[in-house]
């Protein structure tokens, strides 16, 4: 599922803009404190719901913050065990949505009980999680001295046991990985579950062709609070979504009784933005394998043995998940959706980088025509996207901050395409740009680092091979 879905984005140009943005020094010393108060699980004879209080301390004048999930129940779902542990750390991990807009060193938790070895861990993820919102507020902090993590209760929580079944739950974003993952699943795993969040129209599509296998939640943020914060100069940015998806889905994993949480996150994801202060910035930085593996573990320690977490597409790469999607996912050609722009409004906008990214991932392996229809328009032919262009594909640039591939990605794919036209023909995008000759290994790695279970990467090599790569 998309981490840029269901976030309040950063633009960029607005940052610069705003002369009254408070710097992130007189903000810590403001407000000096955040406080995760309490959770509550609400249960009726028709949902579930998780209340989550948090506040934000400015000198004597106090901010609540009510956070809210609510499902649906149904006839697979099973309420019969403590799921306290799970419910806390959804909370933890929601909690940084509220706690970015200042930013306080002290982090007070008034629910619940961290080892130190727990609070180093969400210590890494705030920090990495937050690395675009650090670089474009332009902070200078590490990891020890971003936020400090205080336990004002005793040892409570303890691991969840849970007889599990050999199910798979998909989240689906709407965009091509999940559907991906879903259209080489569904035969072998005919009895997923599909879980989607506040869906959009592209994912609400797939959901509603499988009634009685999806799994659609609410999630509601303290919005127009937060809003007030940001037109007065607070901090805002990116987050790692992709980590609350992630507590969400474990907890989902033990309500349904399902073994296997798959994520649709490729090894592209792994690779950063830009180096600010030493540190390596990632807009995905929670779909990389390096925090896939840090989840495992706490999870494994701290939550549940009986829920598996792991990225079904982590072998390959964008090259080899587009040549996928062009084969097999034709059917959904004209519904799936990638841009975040255009997402609420069911469309592409032909404007911002994830548009041109996915368009040039698909360019060798959808033709033009149809490419075309898809996006409204032959993207490498606007001359408006130069500047998007250039990030895409030249190093010295600074990546976009959306979830894009990599540079050799990129390259490879534009030198393909431009081979395939007479010069004469290249379209305005492609008529300054000099074909890469680089070394590219389309052969997929399946012994490298993954945490596919054996059933899933036998899947996954089966319908790899039949790409003849």
């Amino acid at each position: 599922m998309s981490s840029c879905l269901a976030i309040l984005s950063y633009n960029i140009s607005t940052k610069l803009q705003m002369a009254i943005m408070k710097n992130f020094e007189t903000l810590r010393q403001k407000n000096n404190k955040f406080i995760y108060k309490n959770y509550e699980i609400v249960e009726s004879d028709s949902s579930i719901a998780l209340h989550f209080l948090y506040e934000l301390h400015e000198g004597e004048e106090v901010t609540s913050f009510h956070h809210r999930i609510e499902l649906k129940k149904d006839e697979k779902l099973s309420t019969d065990f403590l799921m306290d542990t799970a419910v806390f750390h959804i909370g933890l991990a929601e909690a940084i949505s509220y706690y970015k807009i200042a930013a306080p060193k002290e982090f007070y938790i008034e629910c619940g009980y961290l080892t130190q070895q727990q609070k180093e861990w969400f210590k890494k993820l705030y920090f990495n999680g937050l690395g675009e919102f650090i670089y474009l507020n332009k902070i200078n902090v590490t990891q020890d001295d971003l936020v400090e993590f205080r336990t004002v209760d005793e040892p409570k929580f303890s691991k969840i046991k849970r007889e599990t079944e050999e199910r798979a739950i998909i989240p689906i974003g709407g965009g091509k990985d999940s559907l991906v993952s879903y259209e080489l699943l569904k035969d072998v795993f005919p009895d997923s579950l599909l879980f989607s969040m506040n869906p959009i129209i592209a994912s609400k599509e797939i959901l509603d062709k499988h009634p009685d296998n999806a799994i659609e939640l609410k999630r509601e943020l303290d919005l127009a609070k937060i809003l007030d914060f940001n037109k007065r100069g607070y901090l805002n940015g990116h987050i790692p979504f992709s980590s609350i998806v992630g507590f969400i889905s474990i907890w989902l994993g033990l309500l349904y009784k399902s073994r296997y949480i798959v994520l649709s996150n490729e090894s592209s994801a792994n690779e950063e933005n830009i180096i600010y202060n030493g540190q390596k910035i990632n807009h995905q930085y929670s779909k990389s394998i390096e925090f896939e593996n840090d989840f495992r573990w706490y999870v494994k320690n701290f939550v549940t043995e009986d829920v598996e977490y792991f990225s079904f597409l982590r072998p390959l790469d964008e090259i080899h998940i587009a040549k996928l999607f062009s084969k097999y996912a034709r059917e959904h050609f004209f519904t799936f959706r990638s841009c975040n722009v255009g997402s609420k409004r069911n469309e592409w906008c032909g404007k911002c980088p994830k548009c041109l990214f996915t368009y040039i991932m698909l360019c060798n392996y959808i033709d033009d025509a149809t490419l075309q229809k898809i996006f409204g328009k032959d993207m490498l032919d606007d001359e408006e996207l130069r500047e998007l262009f250039d990030g895409l594909s030249q190093s010295e640039a600074v990546k976009p901050f959306e979830c894009v591939g990599t540079y050799d990605e990129v390259n490879y794919a534009l030198t393909q395409k431009f081979k395939s036209y007479e010069k004469e023909q290249l379209p305005k995008l492609l008529q300054s740009y000099e074909p890469k000759e680089i070394f590219y290994k389309l052969e997929v790695d399946f012994e490298g680092e993954n945490n596919l279970p054996p059933k899933f990467k036998e899947v996954l090599r089966e319908q790899v091979a039949k790409l003849h790569l």
